[in-house]
């Protein structure tokens, strides 16, 4: 009888995951800056830096949200790479919404003013992930996973050695 691999199940989980979230982070980012886009945002006193900081999160997200894609196919493929990738996003969104809390504490008046007006509506590419934790239970799940299946592999390995 055939044991389940359940780090391969893991792998494709969050690979379909990953997908998902790509795919709700861009239906939600996608319309919102289309109407910041039409919008004719004149840089006044109260707000006067922000367009520049919604693009810049904008442009962040979209970047995030495409790295997710290639880890994706990397864990469909079933290649610890995948894992890498997903790490490496992950505690980037992490640092980066750590930094954003920054500005808006850290930064002059108009900067932090232009930051906080942008950061809702900025990052909402990355909302549905950070509603819901999935930055941390990908890593989580996808580490445990991918220690499981080396740990099996290089049993598996010294077995045949023998």
């Amino acid at each position: 009888m055939k044991t389940l691999d359940w780090p391969a199940v893991t792998y494709r989980l969050f690979a379909i995951g990953n997908i998902l979230v790509v795919v709700v982070g861009l239906l939600f980012l996608l319309p919102t800056a289309w109407g910041v886009g039409v919008a004719d945002m004149k840089n006044v006193p109260a707000n006067s830096h922000f367009a520049t900081w919604f693009w810049a999160m904008a442009s962040i997200n979209v970047v995030f949200l495409a790295m997710l894609v290639v880890a994706s196919v990397h864990l469909f493929r079933l290649k610890p790479s995948g894992i890498t990738i997903c790490n490496a996003v992950f505690v980037g969104e992490m640092i980066y919404f750590f930094l954003i809390g920054f500005l808006w504490f850290a930064s002059p008046k108009p900067v932090s003013m232009g930051v906080g007006a942008a950061t809702g509506i900025g990052n909402t590419g990355l909302s549905p992930q950070l509603i819901s934790a999935y930055p941390l239970v990908a890593l989580v799940c996808l580490n445990v996973a991918r220690w499981k299946r080396a740990k099996t592999h290089s049993i598996i390995t010294a077995a045949t050695l023998c």
